[in-house]
């Protein structure tokens, strides 16, 4: 009969770290379910470099003191509000968004989370999420 040696087995790690990702997902899940009815989520891309993780936002016609973006966890979360223009006459179509705008964003857990920048030009918001290098795990016989 093996014995007891207090330690976990390997594959109890890799279902703890499984059930976390979950929790981090359904946590950018209720996020965005938590926003109104009436705001909507700017277009994005997110793609990967050699060096980082990039995310971008597109949010033209949108001031940049009326940007908040926030970290929780691994959850990237936008919030803008673009104000309707006045117009004299009436609308024949209308297919711009305006009002409140709201994005949870889960981004990849190799990232330096103390080394994220963000720029906003042109009307689009470029999110910079460097890549951390992995640590190596030293493994020790007993």
């Amino acid at each position: 009969m093996p014995r007891f040696t207090g330690r976990k087995p390997f594959t109890q790690e890799i279902f703890n770290r499984h059930v976390e990702e979950m929790r981090n997902l359904l946590h950018a899940l209720e996020l965005r379910d938590s926003f109104e009815d009436n705001e909507t989520r700017p277009k994005m891309d997110m793609y990967e470099t050699s060096q980082d993780i990039v995310v971008e936002f597109d949010l033209p016609g949108v001031s940049l003191d009326t940007i908040s973006l926030k970290l929780n966890g691994l959850t990237l979360v936008l919030e803008a509000c673009k104000p309707r223009e006045q117009y004299e006459g009436k609308f024949i179509c209308v297919e711009r968004s305006y009002g409140r705008f709201h994005h949870a964003v889960h981004i990849p857990g190799n990232v330096d989370l103390a080394a994220i920048r963000a720029e906003y030009r042109r009307g689009v918001l470029r999110v910079i999420c460097p890549k951390c290098c992995e640590r190596q795990i030293p493994v020790t016989e007993l």
